[in-house]
């Protein structure tokens, strides 16, 4: 890509942010239809520049962007909930890039190109300042939650269909059993539908039931057991320390379980003339994931811990303080691949390690706590004495809800680190923040 195509790229980018600025709550949807490949049928490879610049690149820039077009709202950050924790990950991030260029294992520009898929999150800050009214937090919202939607669908059609479909669009698929796995970017979305849909299911939307079939099935088609396995523990959880009481918990997990099982069988009605049954599904789903999780043996356990090893034995020179943000042609990157399979340092398939890799034991242990703190104020948010609207207590739960999931997923994958799994929250975040805020000063008004 040359010169003009960049040129042409930032000239989209500011037309992009000023149609924005006539609805800002389609910003939301500015960031998520390059992270989606444009629904799946643009190849993301089209806005790459070999070894500079990528998608990761692109969302940099609108993030970054909106962020300086808000400059006069930055006056509202200290007013937001969860600024606090979002600074430690600005210092997470900042160490990340800076610690490697000190150790001279690295230059500025490898750690800076390292480090694009952490700074994802910093989508909070983009959409709490960006997003300013009611309506606007409100399209914001739909726009996230019916990415989420289309992502469930799309991996419904995919069984229907098969390569027929999927042959058409830019989305990396394999056969797994008798089931079309597609891999779309970004699929956490799908997990926050689902989320949201439930808890608003929970506190008397009854209309949100079939969206939360449809979001039970697009997580069950992800294939990934470790999120279904942790969605299931945190939902009951999570509605207890709200203080939603113990028969209503009951109530709702047995609700919920339920929907899992409404899920498989329609998965396994879609399917059934390729082998699908309740039996084999609810066994490949659920079962061999719990006792994967018991034994530490078999299946993706097994398959990730024969490359962790290698980065185990890495980590060894730097446990307490890690390597930061690493790229694979850095210095250091070029030294790490001699030994260890793959090309890079950071290992998506193990959250525990990947963080250790990043930040060293003391970085994990902060990240982690920060997650769980985060987790704590949003569940706190819910119980608070402020009468705050059906929406914020459903948005704070399925947020607070996916910050457990993520930290439960670890040590099967590094939702913590990636983008796939922090441009979501990020977005999710800056709209809660700003949809909280905005409640507070209508109730101020109204005294």
């Amino acid at each position: 890509m040359n010169l003009t195509v960049l040129s042409a790229l930032s000239a989209l980018l500011l037309i992009g942010l000023t149609a924005a600025h006539f609805h800002r709550g389609f910003y939301v949807l500015l960031l998520l239809l390059p992270a989606s490949e444009m629904l799946g049928f643009v190849d993301p490879m089209t806005f790459a520049v070999k070894g500079a610049f990528d998608i990761h690149a692109l969302l940099a820039m609108l993030i970054f962007t909106a962020v300086l077009f808000s400059v006069k709202r930055w006056q509202e950050l200290p007013t937001t909930l969860l600024l606090k924790p979002m600074l430690v990950f600005v210092l997470l991030w900042m160490y990340g890039v800076l610690y490697p260029v000190v150790q001279d294992n690295s230059s500025l520009f490898y750690t800076l190109k390292g480090s694009k898929e952490f700074l994802t999150i910093f989508a909070y800050f983009a959409v709490f300042l960006y997003v300013r009214t009611e309506n606007e937090v409100r399209w914001g919202w739909r726009i996230l939650i019916g990415f989420g939607v289309y992502t469930s669908l799309l991996e419904l059609a995919a069984q229907v269909f098969g390569p027929s479909l999927l042959s058409h669009m830019t989305y990396a698929f394999n056969k797994e059993m008798f089931m079309w796995n597609i891999h779309p970017p970004f699929w956490p979305v799908l997990l926050i539908a689902l989320l949201h849909s439930y808890y608003e299911y929970a506190f008397g939307v009854r209309r949100a039931f079939v969206q939360i079939v449809i979001g039970s099935i697009g997580v069950l088609l992800t294939f990934f057991r470790s999120y279904l396995l942790s969605t299931v523990v945190t939902i009951p959880v999570l509605l207890l320390m709200s203080r939603q009481g113990a028969g209503r918990v009951v109530g709702q997990g047995i609700a919920l379980a339920a929907v899992i099982v409404v899920a498989i069988v329609g998965v396994g009605l879609v399917t059934s003339d390729r082998g699908g049954s309740l039996d084999v599904l609810t066994d490949h789903f659920v079962f061999s994931g719990i006792t994967e999780l018991n034994t530490q043996t078999g299946g993706a356990i097994a398959g990730r811990e024969a490359f962790a090893k290698e980065r185990r034995e890495l980590l060894s020179q730097s446990p307490y303080l890690g390597f930061g943000f690493i790229d694979k042609d850095s210095q250091f990157g070029r030294q790490a691949r001699r030994h260890i399979k793959g090309d890079m340092l950071g290992f998506i398939d193990k959250g525990d390690v990947d963080t250790a890799l990043k930040f060293g034991y003391v970085g994990r242990f902060v990240l982690y706590g920060t997650a769980l703190y985060m987790a704590y104020v949003l569940v706190r948010l819910v119980r608070s004495h402020v009468t705050f609207t059906l929406s914020v207590r459903v948005r704070a739960l399925t947020i607070a809800s996916l910050l457990i999931i993520f930290l439960l997923v670890q040590p099967v994958h590094a939702a913590l680190t990636y983008s796939f799994s922090l441009l979501p929250l990020g977005i999710a975040l800056g709209l809660l923040e700003r949809e909280r805020l905005l409640h507070l000063q209508g109730a101020q008004k109204c005294l």
